[in-house]
């Protein structure tokens, strides 16, 4: 038909579709620690909504002192490596350091943190979780962001950054192939943040040279773990009771020979930037490569950081509004002052904190960037930080305006550059257009100019995410090939 579908008067039914949520249990342990590894075995022959797969967790942190609270980061943060395998091969192996790549599409609004289970934000004072619950309490100097097993708080990790959030189709009916497994395995200890004190940053209390807003005004003592507890993961699982699906599967199988189920798969590197860092690659379709720089010191636990432009200390009120503050009536409270106009523009007139770990920030304010892939420069020039933001909007799937940040906040924050190398919007409809370095292996460099921690940041750790298409072949008799 011609016309559009938004003109014409039609319905479309398909019988005997039903659906059903099942709870899948760890195969090893119901409590992880850093460096743990926790396993699920996926149903089997059943379709399977792979976007539904959800892992339900309790979480605590401890400072182990008696000086020092510890606080827990966003909960998708605390795995480093999301791993799938189907039949014993591993699908995406070299994706390390998910949680990186996470708070990188988070700072430019390409990933969402569910504010109900995600723990979105760090906590300083008293916990948004269960802050007007039974058990709730401020947090002094030395207590920990704990939510126990007596407290019928959950946690809901639900971002893989692989197969399972990009698999298409995303409802894949496993009697097709062997069974799947997803581990999961916990990031370090350095993730979370720990502070001697509660009370708001000030100008007074910074992390480095030039420095960022300290998000308490009392570092840690460091040595801070977290646990999590009562681990299971959901999923659902669709049932379908047409013969119909069953024949156009067979039929594709025999006219072509397999079936072919695209994925982005991303080969990660991290080393120390000194003016050009070097990264190789071989896959069928490469289609974006993404930047980071951190401070070189970001595995050391630090206070969290204070978000450019929002609330530091500086404006207090005094009155019977205290009389729920430890000290008493008529003690003064700091309610905060934002860093921008006073009023809070760009919605700043807020708390928000993010981990040393987390944060990327340029290393100066007047470098360029520019990448070698096999001698072929991208872009043309080297380009500057405000050119380097544009191309990263032109980058992103839909390419929509990155209301959330301002130019301050993208230097000192959020500053994540993203290449792409594939047609706009071609993962929409399954068209792998990247660049194929199958048979050159390409290598590729990332090269800056004025970026050296002379007079600057020592924000000198870089890492690199090449983000490309693999795909899962399936033929006859459960037969799987991963074409990189």
């Amino acid at each position: 038909m011609s016309m559009p579908p938004s003109l014409i008067y039609f319905v479309e039914r398909l019988q005997g579709v039903s659906t059903n949520t099942f709870r899948l249990e760890t195969q090893n342990k119901k409590t992880a620690k850093a460096g743990d590894i926790i396993s699920f075995d996926m149903p089997s022959n059943a379709i399977l909504n792979l976007r539904s797969l959800k892992v339900f967790c309790q979480a605590s942190a401890n400072a182990g002192s008696a000086t020092a609270g510890a606080r827990l980061p966003p909960i998708n943060d605390l795995v480093e490596r999301v791993e799938v395998s189907v039949g014993g091969i591993v699908l995406s192996q070299g994706t390390n350091f998910v949680n990186v790549l996470n708070e990188a599409k988070r700072s430019l609004g390409a990933v969402e943190v569910d504010a109900c289970l995600g723990h979105p934000e760090y906590v300083r004072q008293k916990s948004y979780v269960n802050g007007l619950g039974a058990g709730a309490s401020v947090l002094s100097t030395n207590k920990n962001e704990e939510y126990l097993d007596t407290d019928p708080n959950y946690f809901c990790i639900d971002k893989f950054h692989g197969f399972l959030d990009t698999a298409e189709p995303r409802l894949m009916d496993t009697s097709l192939i062997p069974d799947m497994k997803v581990r999961l395995y916990m990031a370090s200890n350095n993730v979370l943040t720990t502070s001697e004190g509660t009370a708001l940053g000030s100008a007074a209390a910074k992390t480095s040279t030039p420095a960022f807003e300290a998000g308490f005004l009392k570092s840690g003592t460091g040595g801070a773990a977290y646990e999590l507890a009562n681990i299971f993961a959901t999923v659902e699982c669709i049932g379908l009771a047409d013969g119909t699906y069953d024949a156009m599967l067979s039929s594709l199988m025999s006219q072509q020979g397999f079936l072919e189920v695209p994925y982005k798969s991303y080969t990660t590197f991290q080393e120390t930037h000194s003016g050009a860092s070097r990264f190789t690659v071989s896959t069928q379709s490469l289609d974006r490569v993404w930047v980071t720089f951190r401070e070189t010191g970001f595995n050391a636990q630090a206070p969290p950081i204070t978000i450019q432009g929002h609330k530091t200390s500086g404006a207090f009120i005094r009155g019977s509004y205290s009389a729920q503050d430890a000290s008493g009536n008529g003690t003064s409270i700091d309610l905060g002052l934002s860093q921008y106009d006073v009023g809070g523009v760009l919605n700043t007139d807020t708390e928000k904190y993010k981990s040393k770990y987390f944060n990327f920030a340029a290393p100066q304010p007047n470098m360029t960037m520019q990448l070698q892939l096999n001698g072929a420069y991208m872009p043309q020039f080297a380009a500057d930080i405000a050119t380097l933001y544009g191309m990263t909007k032109n980058s992103l799937n839909g390419n929509k305006a990155l209301t959330h940040m301002s130019y301050d906040q993208y230097i000192n924050n959020h500053f994540v550059s993203c290449f792409r190398l594939n047609l706009p919007d071609s993962e929409f409809s399954r068209n792998l257009s990247g660049l194929d370095t199958r048979s050159v292996n390409l290598q590729g460099i990332v090269s800056t100019v004025g970026a050296t921690n002379a007079g600057g940041r020592d924000n000198l750790a870089i890492n690199v995410f090449c983000e490309s298409s693999e795909c899962l072949r399936v033929g006859a008799g459960r037969t799987i090939q991963v074409i990189s």
